[in-house]
């Protein structure tokens, strides 16, 4: 069955698809800018907690195919790889829009960010297939850290931002992520052992909450704790595992923001990383303070973003009541008036007062107001690159920014 990157933009894509291609998309030819083919796949190896003669990973693939298929909605996965140590597969898209992978991803980003089921405020089944497909078709079961965790990629700012989404929209408890800048270590300085940052979640969240639609990585978690499990529409297996206290920790999203702030597309030699190690806290400084997570996006993206108007660059306002911290204000780049999928933690910057009321419909001059859209996003790239995606304009800073004044609430 031929799929073309056109039929993603024009017909519905089930949640569990949508995971998949939110976790990461491949061009074929991988050298090629705008190439023939894009494809999604899935990829996991035989793991120690299971025993060879116990499950063959050979005779699961025509499974696997099946099952990927009916959540997938379209008969277009295949085995690419099947043997007694390894499979994976793979779902291949037509390029017929001639985009590149950046592009398509795009596409897709915005598309997803117009699905009613992203806005129910609790963690629905759609919401659940979502996480399946993001974390299962890359995903790896770390039984010695009680993690389930994947390698991170990211061609910008703004996809390196994505997993945002997993907290603010799908509802993932931030005390259950985990983000690991293994960047950071001195092995990848070196050149001993370059390996990926990678995103994590709590594998008893996982087991006890989502459920495993992949009857191996499900096989690996029960062979390890010796779990019950509960099979669900004889599709998806939950485990009836018990779940750390959750201790309201901020730190993923200071993660996220500082690696992207600070490591991503940085020269960095040791001497710099031994500086970043600990203003992250990895030499026991406390980064998080333990405060208590905020229901707000807005208020958590204050709580987690340094204190400086990104218009003005004052760091000083007045002090906040009851608080000794300065007074700012949170803005939408793109009003949140047109849309709440722009309610997003990537289209925020901090404002002065005096800033943000320049900014508000007919405070100030057109000429005035364009100028000041311009310096912002001129100065905070990965703000640029959200409203670039999420504007369809790229490379014309003057008429994004004239597009983004005539959204201004």
């Amino acid at each position: 069955m031929i799929i073309k990157a056109s039929d993603f933009i024009k017909y519905d894509i089930t949640p569990f698809l949508f995971g998949v291609l939110f976790s990461r998309i491949m061009p074929k030819p991988e050298i090629n800018m705008k190439p023939d083919k894009f494809y999604i796949y899935t990829s996991f190896r035989n793991s120690k907690a299971v025993l060879k003669n116990a499950f063959s990973l050979l005779e699961y693939a025509p499974k696997l195919v099946q099952q990927y298929n009916k959540v997938s909605g379209y008969n277009n996965w295949e085995i690419h790889v099947a043997k007694e140590d390894k499979i994976e597969l793979r779902f291949y898209i037509n390029n017929d829009l001639n985009i590149n992978s950046s592009n398509f991803y795009n596409l897709i980003y915005a598309k997803l960010r117009k699905t009613e089921w992203l806005y129910d405020y609790s963690t629905n089944e759609k919401k659940k297939y979502f996480l399946r497909g993001y974390m299962e078709s890359r995903g790896s079961v770390d039984t010695s850290l009680k993690l389930f965790a994947q390698d991170y990629f990211y061609n910008n700012r703004f996809e390196l931002k994505r997993v945002t989404l997993l907290i603010d929209d799908i509802g993932l408890p931030i005390p259950y992520a985990n983000f690991n800048p293994r960047n950071m270590q001195p092995q990848y300085i070196s050149g001993v052992n370059k390996r990926n940052a990678q995103f994590r979640i709590n594998l008893f969240y996982y087991a006890k909450e989502i459920g495993f639609i992949n009857e191996y990585k499900a096989l690996i978690f029960e062979k390890a704790y010796n779990f019950t499990r509960r099979v669900v529409n004889n599709e998806i297996i939950y485990f009836n595992a018990p779940l750390s206290e959750m201790n309201n920790d901020v730190a993923f999203i200071k993660y996220i923001n500082f690696f992207t702030n600070n490591i991503y597309e940085k020269n960095l030699t040791p001497e710099k990383i031994e500086i970043l190690r600990k203003q992250i806290g990895f030499k026991g400084t406390n980064l998080s303070d333990k405060e208590n997570r905020k229901k707000s996006i807005t208020d958590l993206f204050d709580q987690v973003s340094e204190d400086k108007c990104a218009l003005c660059g004052t760091t000083k306002t007045f002090l906040k009541k009851n608080s000794d911290r300065q007074s700012f204000e949170i803005h939408h780049m793109i009003s949140y008036s047109n849309g709440k999928e722009f309610d997003n933690i990537a289209n925020f910057v901090k404002l002065c007062p005096t800033c943000h009321r320049s900014l508000k419909g007919n405070n100030a001059p057109k000429s005035t107001q364009i100028a000041n859209i311009i310096r912002i996003l001129h100065n905070h790239p990965e703000v640029y690159e959200y409203v670039s995606s999420a504007t369809g304009i790229e490379g014309d800073l003057p008429k994004l920014a004239e597009e983004i004044w005539g959204m201004l609430g």
